[in-house]
């Protein structure tokens, strides 16, 4: 697939066959995932990502928490939950950067695979979803040194699914030359 056709006709699917998706093709995803560019020397020391693969029902509806629209968990063949080892280098605080361009790469290979993925937050900076976020971390059993940035599902879109069309912002109303 085309790499600008790509990131222009990918989107968010929640709705998913009951289909596997194969170990390698997830390994494929995580391989897209760890090219991303990276805070520090290109070495792999520098690389703080950490991917857990989620495959067990009982853990996706723990993740789906109480919400409504995070229901779509359970049945996601695949979540992703992306996390950043903040041992790897401890004076660099860009944790979720790092970890968005990651999975960015993740969200545009699954499309280009023919799969579909959705990013889904894990309440980093929402202070009244602080129990929410302790329920996610406790499930994934991550210890103190492993900062959980987001989840990202993965499987092959069910066509049923009615995708909106996405709303943009004309692109003179974003673009300021020089200064603002």
């Amino acid at each position: 697939m085309e790499t600008i056709y790509c990131i222009k006709t990918r989107r968010s699917i929640r709705k998913y066959l009951n289909k596997k998706v194969s170990d390698e093709v997830i390994k494929n995803l995580i391989d897209c995932a760890r090219h991303a560019p990276f805070g520090g020397p290109p070495k792999k020391e520098s690389q703080l990502w950490e991917f857990i693969i989620i495959k067990d029902r009982t853990v996706k509806e723990k993740l789906a928490l109480h919400y409504e629209d995070r229901q779509f968990l359970k049945e996601a063949p695949v979540v992703i939950a992306v996390c950043a080892d903040k041992t790897k280098d401890p004076k660099y605080k860009d944790w979720e950067i790092t970890c968005s361009l990651a999975i960015e790469n993740i969200l545009l290979a699954a499309h280009a695979l023919g799969l579909g993925a959705c990013f889904v937050t894990t309440f980093i900076h929402h202070e009244g979803h602080k129990d929410d976020r302790k329920k996610l971390i406790e499930t994934l059993n991550l210890p103190e040194h492993i900062e959980l940035i987001a989840l990202i599902t993965v499987g092959y879109p069910d066509p049923s699914e009615k995708i909106e069309e996405k709303e943009l912002r004309d692109i003179d109303e974003l673009i300021h030359i020089d200064k603002w």
